[in-house]
């Protein structure tokens, strides 16, 4: 007899009190052939996997902050431009048509570069706030109806506008929710001849 029988009795004593557990020569011949994973050719009608970019950059959030992005360099250029033209006369005139001395030529540039900063400044965060409160709203309001069309644009007008004007009253509100929603509509059809 051979030897192994032992071995087979053993074996068969570990079999019927593990009856999943795996041979030596099963597990040999498991670990030698290669593991085929099978190909599985997807439905015709299977949407691709979304672009996690294009999700992100249509997203309500990432146009408000574009807006406050796009608002606030547009605000700091109309500050400028609005802050050059409105600067003071340089030579003054007193009583009596006498010229007033002028300053010396630094403080005259550090005046008037203060000045120049406070309305870039001011110009930024207002264009900031009103181009992120309106692209964030419009942004809703496109997904909330599920179109993109004019009327969108003359709600987030509209909304913008009074919210805008809150703390100036309920007449304040309505003339700024038809104002905003007037200019945006004017725009929209604006644009809307120029493509065609």
């Amino acid at each position: 007899m051979w030897p192994s029988s032992t071995k087979s009795e053993s074996n068969q004593s570990n079999r019927e009190s593990d009856p999943y557990s795996p041979t030596i020569r099963e597990r040999s011949t498991a670990l030698s052939l290669p593991y085929m994973k099978y190909f599985e050719i997807p439905a015709a009608n299977q949407a691709p996997p979304p672009n996690a970019m294009w999700l992100w950059t249509e997203s309500c959030a990432f146009k408000a902050t574009t807006g406050v992005l796009i608002g606030g360099i547009m605000g700091v250029f109309m500050g400028m431009f609005f802050g050059v033209l409105g600067a003071e006369p340089s030579v003054g005139v007193g009583p009596g048509g006498r010229l007033i001395p002028q300053a010396p030529l630094v403080d005259q540039l550090r005046a008037t570069s203060r000045t120049l900063g406070e309305k870039m400044i001011w110009y930024a965060k207002s264009f900031s706030v009103i181009t992120a409160l309106f692209s964030g709203l419009d942004c809703l309001f496109e997904k909330g109806r599920g179109k993109h069309d004019a009327l969108n644009g003359a709600l987030s007008g509209c909304t913008a506008g009074a919210v805008l004007a809150a703390k100036q009253g309920p007449q304040a509100m309505c003339l700024g929710c038809g104002g905003f929603a007037a200019f945006t509509v004017a725009v929209e059809a604006l644009m809307a001849s120029t493509q065609e």
